[in-house]
């Protein structure tokens, strides 16, 4: 269940509402509610991704260029995979 609320901030020149919204997404197959608006870089950051510039990113089975992870805005019910490719094989 998505929880709605607004921040308002006054400040000597302007206000702001910020806009926090709650919503479930779905990372590496497990659900997450996550504050909106958030990116695939901050999403990043607060799953604690391992080795960041090594991962790879799918957004509902996309692949995300590194270059656009901070533009892919997450919203309700997206599924985000982290990939890890790694060579090997045997002799």
């Amino acid at each position: 269940m998505s929880a709605d609320f607004a921040v308002i901030l006054h400040t000597e020149n302007q206000t702001l509402k910020l806009n926090n919204i709650m919503a479930k997404i779905y990372v590496n197959g497990e659900a997450q509610e996550v504050s909106l608006p958030l990116n695939v870089s901050e999403l990043i950051k607060q799953n604690n991704v391992l080795q960041p510039e090594m991962v790879s990113v799918q957004v509902n089975e996309e692949f995300a260029e590194r270059e656009d992870w901070e533009s892919i805005v997450l919203k309700e019910g997206d599924k985000v995979d982290f990939l890890y490719f790694m060579g090997g094989g045997s002799l």
